[in-house]
């Protein structure tokens, strides 16, 4: 017999009302295109130029336009998304494809020949306009590796303030949801006035009973509850909010950054368009940027904007280095072959991309709870019941991407983790590494590799990912890959997109974290709790019990992405392949920094929506921390030392042989950047 859920489904009557009917608006059109400015207002020169208008962009951009003294441009190759279901919880598995760039990866060996879809958002606002709205942070210990790499000011502590600063905590509107399933969180590690607004929602899949089944059962198998993961303790099990409002609408960069600056005459937004290059002068400082209308041909004219003051560049993990490659500052081979001038050689400008990959395990309650998620669609008296509780802004459809994970230390998931350590030590670093790494990558992956180590040994940091919400079956997601990928601009076409090589699951050792979270998994399915809702696996199968069968099957369904890519631009060394200082500035040049998830070093066990808002806050304070101790700008002529362009004016138009492309327009059905799985798509080579 099916588990009943309490009286709390059984008591609303029925009201139909279709959820794409209802329109929650939340600013006027008019009054934002009013805040866009188009080609014909831009200024000559603006203190500061923020490339990418997307989730870190547009934080850095208000911090900075806080001053009225400083102005501030924002220039955005995507539009802007005002469609009101955006807004809405839906949103996080549901948007169009617009707002994404239309790339897919290079076949993957370590997965079968596959391409992935790659996930870079094309929106104002970025990846936090399109994502599952799943708000976590990393271990305190992954933010304390960052400073290992000789990043001071870069561990939990030093981003803990900004973690804080940028978010505000709102109590649960239902407390009777928040005793029914023991929520439980910790108000001191957020802020109480920040811009992002976290909670949880007014509903929580499926029945209480199945959500302490799990809980138990994750206690059961060693796995213990943790009150708060963001406290820097996301490992093990813990509740996750969801960064909504009070009335369960997204909460994110554009919504809470952006708009509230709209009286601010000294910030400007220009959508539509893309940023070709960054300009150099002799003395390599970095002091204008060329840009080109979205969708026009090659040959079509480029126009020239100056910084007085700062360039800073936030155009995501892909874009980052694909506008450094193409200015002359990234790896010196790369660039002589696409015949750029080298302003500034940096290996590591394209190198080190990670990001998690995931299968996806299936198994069956055979005596389930109900109603569950498959009510929405099986049960016509449940689905009018939702829908009548969300013209109350509760039940069901406020939900997102789910509120709860156990994120697993390898010592809980497989006492034997010393092997796989010894695997890890015993490889020549190059042998899994992309063959254009130079001598400095090498370096780089080794300290990396060897602080990576450390933290699959401890249990005090997580390195797999399992999403639960009652059900049975869930993403695998790999936390802390030891493989590396690389972004990389064509040679024959500079200003097509880059190809994007993740090298997914290519060292063997993430194929072994992978065959032990499969058994762990089966061992959490088989624990005392679990028995009473009956599991029955289904992928990969119960017959399949090697490891050699186990990570076979991984692969075969492995998807590279998890919209979290990162670390392109990497915070380290410049010996070890580093791109930026831990100030942010890019290495061997003046005037030019970053502040998106491409410097990110090591990618933390998180989404990673809510480290991207810290780093964006930290980013915009030592930007500002600087601005009185810059050099004084010259306003007259600039001569530049990239891509063999040379301008004398300082607002220009000039004819350029580039290509600008659009997105499809299709729906997707899949989570984004902060948010969780995807349903991947893939395309099967050879």
């Amino acid at each position: 017999m099916p588990i009943i859920l309490s009286h709390r489904l059984l008591t609303a009557a029925v009201h139909l009302l279709a959820l794409t009917s209802v329109c929650y608006g939340y600013f006027d059109r008019d009054e934002f295109q009013r805040r866009q400015i188009n080609v014909g207002s831009l200024k000559p020169a603006y203190d500061y130029i923020v490339v990418g208008g997307g989730q870190s962009g547009l934080v850095i951009a208000n911090r900075l336009s806080e001053d009225s003294s400083k102005t501030v441009l924002i220039v955005e190759y995507g539009t802007i998304d005002d469609t009101p279901s955006q807004v809405e919880p839906s949103s996080a598995t549901n948007y169009a494809a617009r707002n994404l760039f239309n790339v897919t990866s290079v076949p993957q060996p370590g997965i079968g020949n596959k391409r992935s879809t790659v996930y870079a958002a094309a929106v104002v606002g970025g990846g936090s306009t399109i994502n599952g709205m799943l708000f976590d942070r990393g271990a305190a210990e992954d933010y304390n590796n960052w400073e290992k790499l000789n990043n001071t000011g870069w561990g939990w502590a030093g981003l803990l303030p900004y973690f804080r600063k940028s978010t505000r905590f709102n109590t649960p509107i239902d407390p009777a949801i928040v005793t029914e399933y023991n929520q439980t969180w910790d108000t001191s590690v957020y802020g109480t006035d920040g811009p992002i607004q976290v909670t949880y929602p007014p509903w929580v899949w499926p029945a209480p009973v199945s959500y302490q089944i799990q809980f138990q059962a994750w206690n059961e198998v060693g796995v213990p509850t943790q009150l708060e993961g963001a406290a820097g303790k996301s490992y093990n099990a813990f509740w996750v909010p969801s960064n909504v409002d009070s009335n369960g609408r997204r909460s994110y960069a554009r919504n809470q950054y952006f708009d509230p600056a709209k009286s601010r005459t000294n910030m400007e937004l220009l959508t539509s368009y893309r940023v070709n290059e960054v300009l150099f002068s002799s003395t390599k400082r970095a002091e204008a940027v060329t840009i080109q209308a979205r969708g026009t041909a090659n040959g079509a004219s480029t126009i020239t904007v100056r910084a007085n003051q700062e360039i800073v560049l936030c155009a995501g993990w892909m874009h980052t280095p694909h506008i450094l490659q193409r200015s002359g500052v990234g790896p010196r081979a790369l660039l002589q072959q696409a015949g750029i001038d080298v302003v500034s050689d940096l290996p590591g400008v394209g190198a080190n991309m990670q990001d998690h990959p995931s299968s996806f395990i299936q198994f069956t309650y055979t005596r389930d709870v109900v109603p569950n998620q498959g009510s929405l669609q099986s049960n016509a008296t449940f689905q009018q019941w939702a829908q009548q509780q969300w013209l109350q802004r509760k039940g069901p459809l406020s939900m997102t991407t789910g509120n709860s994970l156990a994120t697993l230390p390898l010592p809980v998931m497989n006492s034997n983790y010393q092997t796989i350590i010894d695997r890890a030590k015993a490889q020549t670093p190059a042998t899994y590494l992309p063959t254009t790494y130079t001598a400095e990558n090498i370096a780089g992956f080794v300290a990396q590799r060897d602080i990576l180590l450390a933290s699959y040994a401890s249990t005090n940091n997580g390195v797999f990912e399992v999403p639960f919400s009652g059900g049975a079956s869930t993403s695998l997601c790999l936390d802390k890959p030891i493989s590396r990928g690389t972004v990389t601009m064509s040679t024959t076409d500079r200003y097509a997109e880059p190809a994007v090589d993740f090298n997914t699951n290519v060292n063997p050792v993430d194929t072994d974290l992978f065959v032990s979270v499969v058994k762990f998994y089966r061992t959490w399915m088989a624990a005392p709790s679990m028995a009473q809702l009956g599991p029955v696996e289904g992928a990969p199968g119960a017959g399949v019990t090697s490891d050699a069968a186990i990570g076979a099957w991984a692969a075969q369904g492995m998807g590279s992405s998890t919209a979290h890519t990162c670390c392109t631009a990497a915070m380290m060394p410049q010996g070890l392949g580093g791109v930026v200082s831990p100030e942010l500035l890019v290495y061997g040049v003046a005037g030019l920094s970053v502040g998106d998830i491409s410097v990110i070093p090591m990618i933390p066990a998180t989404h990673t929506c809510a480290t991207v808002y810290a780093i964006a806050e930290k980013a915009a304070d030592l930007i500002k921390s600087r601005a009185t101790s810059s050099p004084p700008q010259d306003p007259g002529q600039t001569t530049t030392t990239t891509v063999g362009t040379t301008t004398t004016s300082v607002f220009s138009t000039t004819t350029t042989s580039t290509t600008t492309s659009s997105a499809p327009a299709p729906t997707q059905t899949h989570y984004g950047q902060c948010g969780g799985e995807f349903t991947f798509l893939f395309l099967t080579v050879g």
